[in-house]
């Protein structure tokens, strides 16, 4: 049987094995050996676990179950409530004016399903002078609408906010635009370009 290092209590003055934390007589904390002062390889196995493997693996695995915990204290919002993205949004659009090109009281609503809805009147100004040959005004809107859409892709997680549709305030099935990421993906001006 080999030798097994052995070390003196640090309270008692008992001779206890080197690998031990507390003496087995008086209870005492013992200090924490050096590698030189460990010569059994027990001892040597149960001091160095944590540079196996293994000990690496389990000391990643709570590492990254402690970080994920404390990461799931604080609740993190991706952006503004779609509220304050309609506001924002009309604002942006239609300068929070109740009597614009697009008609009276243009209104936008973020929802969380659909993305933004952008309800203008389909007999405003803007309208007609696209039927007419003059799209200046509905250019203007097509233009923010994909700016800010392709801004929306680049700042939120939940990409529904880069997703516009401007429809008709009067049939809300009649689309006169949609713009994804940026990307105008229908305008009604190709219809009438023809």
């Amino acid at each position: 049987m080999a030798q097994e290092t052995t070390k003196k209590c640090v309270m008692c003055g008992k001779t206890i094995p080197a690998y031990s934390n507390f003496c087995p007589y008086c209870g005492a904390k013992q200090p924490w050996l050096e590698d030189d002062e460990v010569q059994n390889k027990d001892a040597r196995k149960l001091l160095k676990w944590y540079q196996k493997p293994v000990g690496k693996f389990v000391t990643l695995v709570v590492s990254a179950i402690v970080i994920l915990w404390f990461g799931s204290l604080f609740s993190l919002q991706d952006g503004p409530g779609h509220n304050k993205v309609a506001r924002e949004l009309t604002q942006y659009f239609f300068n929070a004016q109740d009597h614009t090109p697009y008609g009276d009281k243009p209104s936008v609503k973020a929802d969380k399903k659909k993305g933004v809805i952008v309800k203008i009147d389909q007999s405003s100004k803007a309208m007609k002078n696209l039927k007419a040959g003059k799209p200046a005004q509905w250019n203007y809107l097509v233009k923010r609408a994909q700016n800010r859409s392709k801004a929306f892709s680049g700042i939120y997680a939940d990409q529904i906010n880069a997703k516009f549709k401007v429809v008709d305030k009067h049939n809300p099935k009649k689309v006169l635009l949609k713009v994804n990421q940026g990307k105008v993906t229908y305008n009604i001006t190709d219809k009438y370009s023809k």
